[in-house]
């Protein structure tokens, strides 16, 4: 395994490095695998995407610690930090990376005969089980293939010619390993015990099915045998791997989370984000990559410049070794010896498994259109693949015969043909479930969702295929109306004991504490936090809990969002800070495709148990990157919970039921408000644990002509409008909302009911801002109570200005004008 964490390298001409000692020739572990097959068949199979180059190799140099700064060429003084050697010279040198190149690590030829001094890394009798596995793969892939050509399923990802990557991995891993696969791992699951059936009602998207219907085909799970869902968006399961990787670390666990993906898939800023991640962290994590050739059509030629992928570990310190993924016996070696390193060392693992993608992407793809290899390579390709490898090798040893194979394909044939007749028998899942497991529970605009679908359903059901669901037949189900009502469902006991006037900054912090004490499970990261953050919300708990436990983050969202992704699948808290709400979007995809999806996709198993903590809003002087309002973007996306709090005493409790919740939340914080002195009941704190309820308005002032509804930081210019037009007479209830998702629309309900009239403002641009969803809700709800027409007090449709902020933002005169409109209307 190559890493560049402990050595410098300087590149000698072959004969000079001929003369070294045998001890150093043998230190630069180039013994197994440098021997290249010779005559066309090997320049032909000579793996794609990676370059070799001949008569250089590589000299050691003194070891450095992955912790030390660099020193002179004297070694007298530190120079710069975050490098391992500095080397002066006058010569104008750039490097390229292509002066070294990775061996290919290989046990058994393409003939199936072990290479001089090799041996079996497992009995010749668990060699026949992974054969077998293997060709159940491939008879399963066959059967999957017809049936979406026959229109029975409408999609299929065959994994034709890559058996041995996934087989040869999972049976060198262990059952406590956490894996995230992509989508071309069929045999990984077959080893770890999915069924046929399993696989049929999956493809088919009945109510036997682990996911309810939910994903497209292919995306297998099994969440009891330590396998999670299949992503279908590319790369972003990687930078999860990591997150529980180092959850293994500091727990001290004899596990490690594996992370597969192919050579598109390392192209994304997630993967590389996720190889940075685990080396600073150490996380026990083995990035397994299938480099087959191409990514759809685009060839590896097209996908990348460096020396295949696995170049690319060593400039992140992780040690790494490219394996010849059609060889079984070099893959299982391979990812044991990875494993062992990982657990043993603290570090993550790179292993590029070089294959080749005998059949086409997908059923919606034909790659004869676009490969590069002639039908005579691509069958040369297939008949040195890992089936026909093992097969010679097995018949060597008198394990097996076309006799008995044949008869494997056809029992594993009419074993999948057999499922699928049963899957087809089935009906879809009920109508509810495309509800369920979007949070823990369904929150009141789900359940009137809900009861809306059974209704609408019943009364037009010439339009519906309603005999294909389960549940459909009969009347719809009653309503249970307390379910419908907005608002917590459990409330928290009121905070009792002293209390003490404080700033929102020092109340978030005391929340943090307190979560971190009582929840020795919780890990809070972020960018600047091990220093404090650049708020001062976290200052101090470096060291009061440790560094393993309050941590600084590279900057990178997506990685910083992924990484949190995997902490919580292995059962531990994420309290995440991104720095600024304004940065929060290269996270989107993490945010919004997985941690929101996560619970839905897995049919209850989720991401939950994570908290995004991020200053937002107007500060007086941020302009358009320091100072924006985010809520709505991520309002519109199912799954997620938000939060902004008003003052110091809603920024703890709500905090602390953040992060205690089992649903993801976004909790942004008005920086505007991080050191304001806030007076009265707003501004003074209890000492101790408490939580507010997520979910549930405050009114936090009384009023019978209209009605002002904000959050956030506009809580406070609210009031300062009601001030104003109290003195003109007009009485003004003040809400703040506090969660905007799922929000109180019952405590707004009533306040306009009460007043005829409702103004509601918020910083973020009018259109399409949450305040257009209150505003369409509350005219269903109140129509034939309004006096007049609800009015939005918003930021304009423009980018967040400098200069012009005391117009840009919703201020007491815009609030008060519109008050006065409303009014007279």
């Amino acid at each position: 395994f190559r890493s560049h964490q402990s050595t410098t390298r300087t590149l000698l001409p072959a004969a000079e490095a001929s003369a070294m000692p045998l001890a150093s020739a043998a230190a630069m572990g180039r013994a197994v695998g440098r021997r290249q097959a010779a005559g066309a068949l090997s320049r032909l199979l000579q793996p794609r995407g990676c370059t070799r180059q001949a008569g250089l190799r590589p000299l050691p140099a003194p070891a450095c610690s992955r912790s030390a700064a660099s020193t002179s060429a004297a070694g007298s003084e530190p120079l710069w930090r975050g490098v391992r050697s500095t080397e002066f010279s006058g010569n104008l040198e750039f490097k390229d990376g292509k002066s070294e190149t990775f061996p290919v690590f290989q046990l058994m030829d393409a003939e199936g005969k072990l290479r001089s001094g090799a041996s079996l890394p497992f009995s010749v009798d668990e060699g026949v089980k992974m054969l077998e596995t293997m060709v159940r793969s491939k008879a399963y892939d066959d059967v999957l293939l017809v049936m979406q050509r026959q229109g029975r399923i409408s999609f299929y990802c065959t994994n034709y010619g890559e058996e041995a990557t996934s087989v040869g991995s999972a049976a060198a891993l262990q059952g406590q390993d956490m894996i995230w696969p992509q989508y071309r791992e069929l045999g990984m699951f077959l080893w770890r015990g999915l069924t046929a059936q399993e696989i049929a009602d999956q493809n088919i998207g009945n109510e036997g099915d682990r996911s309810k219907g939910r994903n497209l085909q292919v995306h297998y799970c099994m969440l009891e045998k330590n396998v999670q869902t299949v992503h279908a968006v590319l790369g972003t399961h990687v930078p999860q791997a990591p997150g529980a990787g180092y959850a293994y670390k500091i727990a001290k666990e004899d596990r490690v989370s594996v992370a597969y993906f192919g050579d598109g898939a390392a192209s994304e800023g997630d993967a590389l984000t996720a190889l940075n991640f685990a080396s600073v962290y150490g996380a026990q994590t083995l990035f397994i990559v299938r480099n087959n050739g191409y990514s759809i059509s685009t060839g590896v030629e097209d996908q990348y410049g460096g020396d295949g992928i696995a170049a690319r570990g060593p400039a992140f310190g992780i040690p790494t070794i490219r394996v010849d993924g059609n060889d079984l016996a070099a893959v299982y070696t391979a990812t044991a010896a990875a494993r062992k390193k990982s657990i043993e060392e603290k570090t993550p693992v790179l292993l590029e498994l070089m294959t080749y993608r005998v059949g086409d992407h997908t059923t919606s793809d034909d790659s004869s259109a676009y490969r590069r290899e002639d039908p005579e390579q691509v069958k040369a390709y297939r008949d040195v693949g890992p089936i026909p490898r093992m097969r010679k090798f097995l018949e060597s040893q008198g394990k097996w015969d076309a006799e008995k194979e044949k008869a494997l394909e056809t029992a594993f044939k009419a074993e999948m043909l057999q499922a699928m007749k049963n899957g087809e028998t089935k009906k879809k899942p009920p109508l509810r479930e495309m509800f369920t497991d979007v949070y823990t529970e369904l929150p009141w605009h789900l359940e009137e969702q809900a009861a809306y679908a059974e209704k609408h359903c019943r009364e037009y059901s010439a339009d519906y295929n309603m005999d294909k669901f389960r549940g459909l037949d009969g009347p719809a189900p009653a309503v249970n109306q307390s379910l419908l009502a907005s608002g917590p469902r459990k409330v928290p006991k009121k905070p009792t004991g002293p209390e003490q006037e404080t700033t929102m900054v020092n109340a978030i912090n005391d929340a943090l504490s307190i979560a971190l004490e009582s929840d020795k499970r919780s890990v809070l990261f972020g960018e600047d936090v091990g220093f404090g953050g650049v708020f001062r919300c976290s200052v101090g708990l470096r060291e009061k809990f440790g560094a393993d436990r309050v941590m600084n983050a590279p900057v990178a969202e997506q990685a910083i969002a992924g990484f949190a992704v995997g902490l919580s699948v292995a059962g531990y808290t994420a309290i995440a800070e991104m720095q600024f709400a304004d940065y929060i979007f290269p996270a989107f995809d993490q945010i919004v495709n997985e941690i929101a999806k996560y619970r839905y996709r897995n049919a209850g198993g989720g991401a939950g148990n994570i908290v995004f903590r991020s200053p937002c809003s107007a500060v007086g002087h941020g302009s358009m990157y320091h100072s924006q309002s985010v809520e709505s973007y991520f309002a519109h996306c199912p799954g997620l919970k938000i939060v902004i709090p008003r003052g110091p005493r809603q920024a703890k409790g709500l905090l602390l039921s953040a992060i205690r919740d089992e649903d993801p939340v976004l909790f942004f914080e008005p920086k505007v408000l991080y050191r304001a002195k806030i007076e009265g009941p707003d501004g003074m704190v209890p000492a101790g644990d408490y939580e507010l309820p997520l979910g549930q308005a405050e009114v936090v002032r009384e009023g019978k002509d209209i009605t002002l509804l904000g959050w956030g930081s506009q809580v406070g210019r609210l009031q300062a409008a009601a001030d104003r037009a109290a003195k003109e007479g007009i009485s003004c209830e003040v809400i703040d909302l506090q969660t905007i998702i799922p929000w109180d629309v019952d405590t707004v309900e009533a306040s306009v009911k009460k007043t005829g009239r409702l103004v509601i403002a918020h910083e973020a641009p009018s259109t399409n801002g949450f305040g257009a969803e209150i505003s369409a809700k509350i005219q269903e709800r109140c129509f034939l109570h309004l006096e007049a027409p609800i009015q939005r007090v918003c930021g304009f449709d423009t980018h967040f200005p400098y200069a012009w902020e005391e117009f840009y933002v919703p201020s007491p005169a815009r609030v008060l004008a519109a008050i006065k409109e409303s009014i007279s209307y």
